[in-house]
């Protein structure tokens, strides 16, 4: 039986990581929990309440930069490594929690985005909150690659606000794509991504 906050939170990111947030009752909830209902009431009165802690634990504390990437100076193609790295190291950490979550045989990273969707629906004020995620990751982008450039490892005509958006806008897609097949491929994005740069180099 499970019977504390965290625990009741990890249950709760599969059963809405898997189903619609209309459909995944509290009751359903509770079950996964292996709670009663006024058990899982104990922890969360409201569904959204639940929801939006599920989200809050998962999603926009996960996806802090701070939370995701060990940054040290080093080179744009070392950081391209880090970025990378940081990228893997969160996948296997929410891979844990969602593996035993695959009732159709979709990825995790599937039902990750899944529940993003959800969190665009259903989360309050959610578009400024993913919007202020997008923000950082391209801001990472683009000191890093005005950094680049100011060390001479870029060529000087490279326009820095389109290059980070070339680089973030190319995660992005290709881990949304992958997603619908057997999850992103780590090698591949590490290949595309220092392409890119192969491409603006000095």
């Amino acid at each position: 039986m499970f019977t504390n906050r965290e625990e009741v939170l990890e249950k709760a990111l599969q059963v809405f990581a898997k189903m619609n947030y209309e459909k995944a009752t509290q009751m359903e909830i509770a079950k996964a929990c292996g709670l009663s209902k006024a058990g899982l009431v104990y922890y969360f009165p409201f569904k959204q309440d639940l929801f939006v802690a599920v989200v809050d634990k998962y999603i926009f504390h996960t996806q802090q930069l701070e939370n995701k990437f060990q940054f040290t100076a080093g080179s744009f193609p070392e950081f391209i490594d880090q970025y990378i790295a940081g990228v893997e190291r969160t996948m296997n950490n929410l891979g844990r929690l969602l593996d035993n979550t695959n009732p159709y045989g979709c990825s995790f990273n599937f039902y990750y985005y899944h529940l993003l969707m959800q969190v665009r629906l259903y989360y309050p004020n959610a578009e400024k909150k993913i919007a202020d995620i997008f923000k950082q990751n391209y801001q990472l982008w683009k000191s890093a690659i005005q950094r680049a450039k100011e060390n001479g490892e870029i060529r000087q005509d490279v326009d820095v606000e389109e290059a980070a958006s070339m680089f973030w806008q190319v995660f992005f897609g290709i881990s949304f794509e992958h997603s619908f097949f057997q999850g992103l491929n780590i090698k591949q994005l590490a290949k595309k991504l220092h392409f890119i740069y192969s491409l603006i180099k000095a």
